[in-house]
């Protein structure tokens, strides 16, 4: 055991030291286990004839073959009836006798009867299962799987018509929950989803890349898986492990229904499988480990198609070229080929490496190969010639693993704790933050916008593939649901107090807020009617201004016709006098006049004067009238200006008073203004808090949602599962 431990320790390969005999049981994460003790195989002869007796033989006899079949012999049975065989060793769901005594498919037998009592149904089944020997220690031959035609058409290589492959209903129950998490040595991205294969002990995880969700559990009792790998086409998930120096496996799952299609080495494989991968065309399966043989499968019939005997040390890596024509392996002593898919004939012998082999990685067109090594550097190989065309030193103290992305880019795990991001001719682009601990695996999500990584402690973070930043944490080590929703009911609880303190800590700038706001409205609000009144108080100036013009013309207006009144008052008045005084002169020389006839013309004179003074006195009487009316409207008008000139001169005043006010307004909004401004500075800087709170409030109500959800639908599979 110590010369073990030292000799692989010296190598530094530190996800394979605790797979080789007993030390895979040393993995400080997984709990101890041993290998399950295997149930007596039943046999016709011991277990299964007499149920047929019991049960069947009434109807299925020699003398009454029903349907042509007989069950009292075992040659008879295997035999079958008059509709073929009715029993298909190693395959229960392909055998007929299987789906009807089940009541899978009608008609259902016994007829008109309850199902035979479960543990004899499961004595059936497990008699199939073994082969369906006739005793004991008879020797049987099982049907080769898989069931069906697996391998795929060229042309259906790559991108799935239709939707991509995503679990569906699978249970999300850890099969094993573990002290810590175990080290990261398995981790697969499917090409076309957002799905997630995580290797663990005795179980493979499936996480939706971008909910981070545990979306499917898949059961691996036979061990510690060591290398996932999805199918081109992203619909097969290939899981391969087992346990150090006791046996190793490969199982192919379909990913959308969980169902295992597939088996390799349960009967050929003493050591654990290291390395494994289904070709693109799903025609092969090849698989290696401490062994230090590469052994080959046909997927048409599950039988031995070639094996590989050149490398000399434990198998490392290997992969399938994704056109399906080549086939590249590695080695913890340097070696590193490339053999013929189809034949296994050697291709190429690429050397270079100094150390382990760490990886291997095939780019898109199958015409470069990517390597990675314990020696520290990543080398890319052209297949022309089996050339290198690059090299470069990647990460210092080895590195542990390398990918092709989808675009052509090379993805690197190291020693020195760092996941780097290089492009296709080995220029760096990004380092991500550090792992805690030796940086194992890492891959890019199907769409390039996320990176996954995990290390020697179990740590599976997930980061933005574009700017580095970490988004979150995968568990490596999920707990029980039951466990996971407690916690995550916790959390809630957690996350509502917080977020109602957050709440409460907020309310008093939320409420300054509101006083400013309403303050500010209330300046705007005197502002604008401070603003209304200058406005009016312009207007009632100008019509005073224009109302005193109005009444000095008038004014002016009538003194002009007093004056013209007063004039002609004055000619009629001076005309009078002066016809009076001719008529006065008149009457003079009449009293003095003798002469008769002279007398008579002056009497006639003297009569017309009088006449034309009488009218001359009505014209006086008038104009002074008139002059008196015009006196009085002068008066008036007189009273209208001064009258206007009092109120222009109060508009004008006016005028200049309300003319500061607008500007004291103004002031008085500005400043509440400011406050206003200022509160939600105060605010925005305490809402992110309150945010935060709520986000976090949000998620784990999410989660615990999720996980109830979660819950019932693992106990509705669980029921489901007992029923059967």
């Amino acid at each position: 055991m110590c010369h073990r431990i030292i000799d692989v320790m010296s190598r530094r390969l530190l996800p394979i030291a605790f797979a080789y005999a007993g030390l895979a049981h040393a993995l400080p994460a997984a709990p101890a286990d041993a290998p399950p003790k295997a149930a007596p195989k039943p046999s016709f002869q011991g277990e299964v004839g007499p149920i047929f007796r019991n049960r069947c033989n009434t109807c299925h006899n020699a003398d009454k073959a029903k349907g042509g079949l007989n069950l009292e012999t075992y040659a008879s049975a295997l035999q079958g009836g008059g509709s073929g065989k009715v029993v298909e060793p190693g395959d229960p769901d392909s055998s007929r006798l299987w789906e009807l005594v089940s009541h899978k498919d009608q008609p259902s037998m016994p007829p008109n009867s309850p199902k035979i009592p479960d543990p004899e149904l499961d004595l059936i089944k497990r008699w199939i299962e073994a082969g369906a020997p006739e005793t004991s220690g008879s020797v049987v031959a099982l049907k080769a799987k898989p069931k069906f035609e697996f391998k795929l058409d060229p042309a259906a290589m790559g991108k799935p018509n239709g939707p991509p492959a995503m679990p569906v209903g699978l249970g999300t129950e850890p099969f094993v929950v573990s002290r810590r998490p175990n080290a990261i040595l398995a981790l697969a991205a499917s090409p076309w989803a957002p799905l997630v294969a995580v290797g663990s002990h005795k179980q493979v995880l499936l996480y939706h890349a971008e909910t981070g969700r545990l979306i499917g559990v898949l059961p691996f009792p036979e061990g510690t898986v060591y290398v996932t790998k999805f199918s081109r086409g992203g619909d097969l998930l290939l899981a391969g492990g087992g346990r150090g120096g006791q046996s190793g496996l490969v199982v192919v799952w379909d990913v959308k229904t969980g169902k295992r299609v597939f088996e390799i080495g349960r009967e050929k494989e003493y050591d654990i499988v290291l390395a494994a991968d289904i070709s693109p065309d799903q025609g092969l399966v090849a698989l290696g480990g401490p062994g230090r043989v590469v052994r080959v499968y046909s997927t048409t019939d599950g039988k031995l198609a070639y094996e590989l005997k050149k490398h000399t040390e434990w198998i490392t890596s290997l992969e399938f070229s994704p056109d399906s024509v080549l086939l590249a392996t590695g080695d913890r002593n340097n070696g590193l080929l490339v053999w013929e898919a189809a034949t296994g004939r050697e291709f190429h012998e690429l050397r270079g490496h100094t150390l382990a082999i760490t990886d291997i990685s095939w780019r898109l067109d199958s015409n470069v190969v990517a390597s990675s090594s314990e020696d520290g550097t990543v080398r890319l190989w052209e297949m022309e010639n089996g050339g290198q065309v690059k090299s470069w030193g990647a990460h210092g103290g080895g590195v542990e693993s390398v990918r092709f992305t989808k675009d052509g880019r090379i993805v690197t795990t190291g020693r020195d704790h760092v996941v780097r991001l290089w492009d296709g001719n080995g220029n760096k682009q990004r380092d991500f933050d550090a792992l805690p601990d030796v940086a194992l695996r890492a891959v890019l999500t199907y769409d390039s916008k996320r990176l996954i990584a995990g290390d020697w402690t179990g740590e599976l973070r997930v980061c933005d593939a574009q700017d580095g930043k970490r988004l979150g944490l995968l568990a490596a080590n999920p707990g029980l649901i039951a466990t996971r929703l407690e916690q995550a009911k916790s959390t809630l609880a957690a996350a509502e107090a917080a977020l109602a303190n957050a709440e409460a800590a907020l309310k008093p700038f939320v409420d300054t807020l509101n006083t400013r706001k309403a303050e500010t409205a209330l300046s705007e609000k005197r502002l604008n009617d401070a603003q209304g009144t200058l406005i009016k108080a312009k207007a009632a100036a100008e019509n005073a201004t224009k109302q005193a013009a109005d009444a000095a013309a008038t004014a002016a207006k009538v003194d002009a016709e007093l004056a013209a009144a007063r004039a002609a008052l004055a000619l009629v008045l001076t005309r009078k006098v002066e016809l009076d005084k001719a008529l006065n002169a008149q009457t003079e020389i009449l009293k003095a006049s003798q002469d008769s006839s002279a007398t008579e013309a002056a009497r006639l004179k003297i009569a017309a004067m009088s006449t034309a003074s009488a009218a001359l006195a009505t014209q006086l009487d008038s104009a002074a009238q008139g002059q008196s009316r015009t006196l009085a409207a002068l008066k008036s008008a007189l009273d209208l200006k001064t009258a206007a000139a009092v109120t222009l001169a109060s508009a004008r005043k006016s005028l200049v008073e309300l003319e500061k006010e607008p500007a004291v307004r103004r002031a008085e909004l500005e400043k509440t203004r400011a406050a206003l401004v200022a509160a939600e500075k105060a605010l925005a800087a305490q809402t992110p808090l309150r945010d935060a709170a709520r986000s976090r409030r949000d998620a784990a109500k999410a989660d615990v949602d999720a996980l109830t959800a979660e819950k019932n639908r693992n106990d509705t599979l669980k029921s489901a599962q007992a029923a059967k």
